[in-house]
């Protein structure tokens, strides 16, 4: 073997004091990579853990009362009877909504939700939704105005759009304060469709408007919590809006509402003759088309 300079021997200690080095500083980048995951897994399982217990709530509560006023209403021991029945509708309708919304954040999560494809009637899609909600506005005597035109018909999926919609209204009125408006607009310009959702509630600081898109994150938490919901809803439209090829933004400050704008493209299907209006699909014969 060849007998090695000190200038050779030099070299061959730099470059191995190098490669360590370089060794080194990939091992702390791995190591600060492996702190970050992490850190977000135990940030996931504190949410996860906040959403349990959210949802517990927002089950077991209507539960309780729908089976507490049912038994009232059949032992008729109640004075009220309307009125129970009312509550009782009102309860069954909350926890449908929270039901629908955790069974479409499976499907989403699961990648199992696929869009079925429509001609939608958007006029008469916004109208069923206010419909649903329209007793929820009135106990908060809010204004709902609507600004879509009447004869607006856009293909995508009515029940994606429709679960979107639906949380949007939902989480406008839940976060609007007494005697405040909400306004739906909509208008298709350039093949998209733009559909906003504006209320005068008590919006959304800078720093949290990202977060909120989370799932199980909500603003409020704990005892500090004033405000129903499971931390499903905005996530939900966030995943709906990405598997129809669009986007939802957000514009809010604190204390002066949100605008939130959905933007959806056109989807290309052959299904012309399905007529998607208010949740119900229609059939046309070639000669009904329009």
């Amino acid at each position: 073997m060849e007998k090695m300079t000190d200038q050779q021997l030099i070299e061959e200690l730099r470059e191995r004091f190098d490669m360590n080095r370089r060794a080194l500083q990939d091992l702390q980048t791995m190591t600060r990579k492996l702190e970050s995951v992490n850190n977000k897994l135990q940030d996931s399982e504190a949410l996860k853990s906040q959403f349990l217990s959210n949802i517990r709530n927002e089950i077991n509560n209507p539960l309780s009362s729908i089976m507490g006023l049912s038994r009232q209403l059949m032992d008729s021991s109640i004075k009220d009877p309307a009125k129970a029945a009312s509550i009782i509708h009102a309860e069954a309708f909350s926890l449908d909504f929270q039901l629908r919304n955790i069974f479409i954040a499976a499907e989403l999560e699961a990648g199992e939700a696929e869009p079925s494809v429509s001609r939608t009637d958007i006029a008469g899609l916004v109208d069923g939704t206010l419909d649903l909600f329209r007793y929820l506005a009135d106990e908060k005597k809010l204004k709902i105005d609507t600004q879509v035109p009447d004869e607006l018909l856009f293909v995508t999926d009515a029940e994606k759009l429709q679960i979107v919609l639906n949380n949007l209204v939902a989480n406008a009125i839940e976060f609007s304060l007494e005697g405040g408006k909400i306004s739906v607009v909509a208008q298709c310009s350039d093949g998209q469709l733009i559909l906003e959702v504006i209320d005068s509630g008590i919006g959304i600081a800078p720093e949290h408007q990202e977060k909120v898109f989370d799932r199980f994150r909500q603003v409020e938490s704990g005892s500090t919590k004033g405000h129903r919901g499971h931390g499903l809803g905005l996530s939900i439209i966030r995943a709906a809006c990405d598997l129809l090829g669009g986007n939802v933004e957000l514009e809010s400050d604190l204390g002066k509402g949100c605008r939130f704008s959905l933007t959806l493209p056109e989807i290309e299907s052959e299904m012309t003759d399905v007529l998607a209006k208010d949740g119900n699909f229609f059939l046309f014969d070639e000669g009904e088309k329009y």
